[in-house]
Order: structure tokens, then sequence, then C-alpha cells
């Protein structure tokens, strides 16, 4: 029986992979959750600790207000030990959470088959801007999912072009959809399933 104060996903760990901000906004009401969130940048960090700065040598508020609560580690994943250490984290990891260009992954060696094959059963969420379809391997940012979704059409002047919101809805938006799926400790060894829509949900369970 859990206490009061135990939290949804307390004793999930979590291998986030992603940058910039429709997957640490993601990765992050997991940790609000609860899930233990180890948060992998590239030697030269998450390039969002360097913008919009308001104080010099400082990690920006950008940054932190989406990834407070959760671990970072460096990792060069293009030499063979960092491909090591991210097995062992794969492995002791329940949820992989990355939000590369399609195929970024893949080309690390990671895929999907390698993924499962190294913990059977992981969950794996890829946010991406396109499911299946045309443009599967097109990569997408915020302004492209704004205009992809229609929302640009009821912003702007009468007289004037479509303009994007000022609300980051297609990057934080997007980052409320992949957790409708089951947590991993109740599947039965293999990862849930989730579609993807062109830019609604924007996100990928495989």
């Amino acid at each position: 029986m859990t206490g009061p104060s135990t939290k949804a996903l307390e004793g999930i760990r979590v291998l986030d992979m992603t940058h910039v901000q429709s997957g640490p906004s993601a990765t992050q009401l997991l940790a609000w959750l609860g899930a233990d969130v180890v948060k992998l940048e590239a030697p030269t960090g998450d390039i969002t600790r360097k913008q919009l700065r308001d104080l010099p040598d400082v990690d920006s508020l950008y940054f932190t207000m989406l990834n407070c609560n959760k671990r970072s580690i460096t990792l060069n994943t293009k030499t063979e030990r960092g491909k090591e250490i991210l097995t062992e984290l794969i492995r002791r990891s329940d949820v992989m959470v990355e939000n590369f260009g399609p195929g970024a992954v893949d080309r690390m060696g990671f895929t999907w088959d390698r993924i499962q094959e190294i913990n059977p059963r992981i969950v794996y969420a890829s946010i991406k801007g396109f499911g299946e379809g045309p443009y599967t391997n097109f990569k997408a940012y915020e302004v492209v999912a704004q205009a992809m979704g229609g929302s640009m059409s009821t912003t702007g002047f009468e007289d004037g072009p479509p303009l994007a919101t000022g609300a980051q809805i297609g990057d934080s938006g997007r980052a409320c959809t992949p957790w409708r799926a089951s947590s991993p400790r109740s599947t039965n060894g293999s990862a849930p399933v989730a579609g993807s829509g062109s830019t609604w949900p924007c996100s990928t369970l495989y």
C-alpha cells in the first residue's frame, strides 16, 4: 500500500535524449509526476543552455524552466565508450524519449530492434513533426507544426498573411500527448504503441 505522498511515476527511470523544447517539456511532466529523469546531453550541452540568457555565463532561464527536476550528464555517442554507456543507460531505464531528426538514433546504431534487444520492456517515445505518410522523413519545428496544423490561419490580421501564435503550442503542446500510454511497469513485455498524425499528436510511441 502506498502512502499519500507517493507520486504516480515514483520508481520509474526516464532516459531523456531530448533537446530544445518539445522533448524537454514532455520529460519535465514526467519528472513532476515523480519519475527519475536522466537528461543525456552532447558534450557541448543542450543548445538552449546558451539561448536567451539574461545573465552571462549561466544557464538560461529558457533551459532551466524546461529542465528542472532532472539529472543531467554529457555523453559523446559517436565514440565506442559513449555507445557502451548509452547501452547501459537503456538497459537501466523504463522509458526512453528522443526528439532528434528522423533516422538520427538509427544512425547512432540504436535502431528500435537493437533497443528492444537491450531492454525488451522499455517504452520508447520518439517525438517527430510527422507520423507515417509523405512527410515522414521531413524535419519540423514550432512554426512548421503551427502552419501544417492550421493554427496560423486563425492568427494575424484580416488583410495580412497567417502568423505564428505567441504561445509555443507546436512544441510544448505536443509534449502533453505521448503519455496516454500505460505505465511501463504494467506492460506484458512489449512497449505500448500509439499512432501519430501529421501535426497532432506530433509524436509516436513505438
